[in-house]
Formats: structure tokens, sequence, C-alpha cells
């Protein structure tokens, strides 16, 4: 059941960030969230598809599906922002919210309690928890 809520739950935060890419009104907003979704999907993509790979080992058709589902979803929240035209900055405010709660809710709910529930390697992976949370701080410096 795990890879499905974790599923549910990034796709739910990717279609988040979509609408917030998508009502973005600058060029430099834009840039920012998507560099910002860049720097984190592949790690997104890569815990979604070791837990399908774990939960689903003989069924590889299906864990493709799920994860074309989960690769369309961030581009289905930019058509929506896109359909939801000029917003007021409170409606972008409030998706970027989303979009953030959401993936704080999944990274602590999901991802960071199973990762560090097993033995192996916890110093190797609280590393390169701290060097991801580095990457994601270090945006402040590049926004204009």
């Amino acid at each position: 059941m795990t890879p499905y809520v974790l599923m549910l739950g990034l796709g739910v935060h990717s279609i988040f960030e979509g609408i917030a890419v998508g009502l973005g009104k600058s060029m430099d907003k834009v840039a920012m969230l998507t560099l910002a979704i860049v720097m984190h999907k592949g790690a997104a993509g890569m815990s979604l598809g070791s837990s399908m790979a774990k939960t689903f080992p003989d069924r590889d058709n299906h864990v493709i599906f799920l994860l074309f589902l989960f690769s369309i979803s961030t581009p289905i929240g930019v058509m929506f922002g896109w359909a939801l035209g000029e917003g007021s900055p409170l409606t972008e405010i409030i998706f970027n919210c989303l979009a953030a709660g959401t993936f704080i809710y999944i990274a602590c709910s999901e991802v960071i309690i199973e990762e560090f529930s097993t033995p192996q390697n916890k110093w190797l992976k609280f590393l390169f928890y701290l060097i991801g949370m580095a990457f994601i701080g270090s945006l402040t410096f590049v926004e204009p």
C-alpha cells in the first residue's frame, strides 16, 4: 500500500507545483520554480521507483504505468495553471504553499521515516539528506 500512498502524495504535490509554475507571471518566477522542481524531481522519482520495485518486483508494466502517471502530473498542473490564467498574487501564493506543504508532508511521513528505519548506511543517508537541504536552501541565493 505504501507505494500507492507515496504515488498519490507525490502526484498531488506535482500537480500543485505545476499549477504554481503555470500561474507564474514573470519569467524569473517561472525559472526559479522550474529550477526547484528539477532539483528535487529526480530524488522524488527515485524514491517512488525504489518503493515500487520493492513492492512489485515482478510487475514491470504496472510500475512503468504508475511512474508514467507520476511523470505527467507536473505538466498537467502547468496546464491547469495556464487555464486559471492571470490569477491574483494570493492565488499564486496559495498554490506555492500547497506545493511546499505536500512536499514536506510526504518527505516527513513517507520518505524519511522509511529510509531511516533501516539500519544500513544511516550516516551516509543523513549526509545526503543534509546535502539535499543545502541544494534547496541555495535557491535563496539564486533568486533575482
